[in-house]
């Protein structure tokens, strides 16, 4: 199981550097009273949103779980910062609530889902997709985004079916959401399934001819595309579409937690700060792609 790496929320958004200046003169007394009581009305109107939201339960410090591997989702650096999805919503949720958020660096995201339901961690965060077999086990929040899986070729193969990748090499990264339907699907088209732990290299290879296909989620390929250089071809039809969010434990604690989530996550779907996050980040909308008939269950 992978060392859990835990880095404050500061190091969320970038690296911090810290200059030293030289001795500057000593301010006016009243400069300084100034500046501690616009100090303290900072203070005080951060507070005063965090209270604002009701039904959240204020100082919680949330342990957040990621796999950290890949943006757009959530990509966490060998200094501790962390980019992507994920860490902009989490930045913005603990601007709201006034929680302590500590990330918890996963990379084996199998061992991720080990540790939520261990306790070790209180929420599994790498834009999840929501699906039966997970909520057999956990529970989730309300949607964030939606997504659709589907089976690429590079551009220039001669594949235009599942039927003729029959017998061949098909890619996915380990534990994401399209692994258990190609698993599923691999006796009956007789693939040999190659699983990656790091998406990008997965794709390379596919780019290369090393697997002759690979599945994933659309946005996932429209990045690549964009930031790799590379061209792929979609196999029609699509595997399925699916909605994203976080899962928590199936307890009271992993309840509640789970509730007042919702409750600040409806907040930043309302303001259009989801939809603003996810465009950035996928070039589309993709909250406008959540599916009415969310698992119900999940509630």
């Amino acid at each position: 199981m992978a060392a859990a790496m835990a880095v404050s929320l500061l190091a969320c958004g970038g690296a911090q550097t810290t200059e030293t200046a030289a001795p500057a003169e000593a301010p006016a007394e009243s400069v300084v009273e100034e500046v501690k009581e616009e100090a303290v009305e900072s203070t005080a109107a951060e507070d005063a949103g965090a209270a604002a939201i009701e039904g959240i339960t204020p100082g919680r410090t949330i342990k957040v779980g990621t796999a950290g591997n890949n943006e757009p989702y959530s990509l966490v650096a060998s200094d501790g910062t962390w980019t992507g999805i994920e860490s902009e919503l989490w930045d913005e949720i603990t601007k709201r609530t006034g929680w302590t958020m500590e990330l918890v660096h996963i990379p084996d995201m199998a061992a991720l889902f080990g540790e939520l339901g261990t306790g070790r961690i209180d929420v599994a965060a790498n834009c999840w997709a929501i699906t039966e077999a997970r909520l057999e086990t956990y529970i989730a929040s309300d949607p964030i985004y939606a997504d659709a899986q589907v089976i690429v070729v590079k551009s220039d193969s001669e594949a235009n079916s599942f039927d003729d990748l029959k017998g061949k090499k098909i890619g996915c990264t380990a534990g994401q959401a399209a692994q258990n339907t190609i698993e599923q699907m691999a006796p009956d088209y007789d693939w040999e399934v190659v699983t990656y732990e790091d998406t990008n290299a997965g794709l390379q290879d596919c780019s290369l001819g090393r697997v002759d296909c690979y599945a994933h989620t659309v946005t996932t390929i429209r990045k690549a595309e964009a930031s790799q250089g590379l061209s792929f071809k979609i196999l029609e039809p699509q595997l399925f579409g699916n909605n994203v969010g976080w899962f928590f434990q199936d307890n009271e604690d992993g309840k509640t937690l789970r509730d007042e989530m919702n409750i600040v996550l409806a907040e930043m779907q309302a303001d259009g700060t989801v939809a603003a996050i996810v465009s950035k980040w996928f070039n589309e909308d993709a909250t406008q792609l959540i599916s009415d008939d969310f698992l119900k269950a999940n509630r």
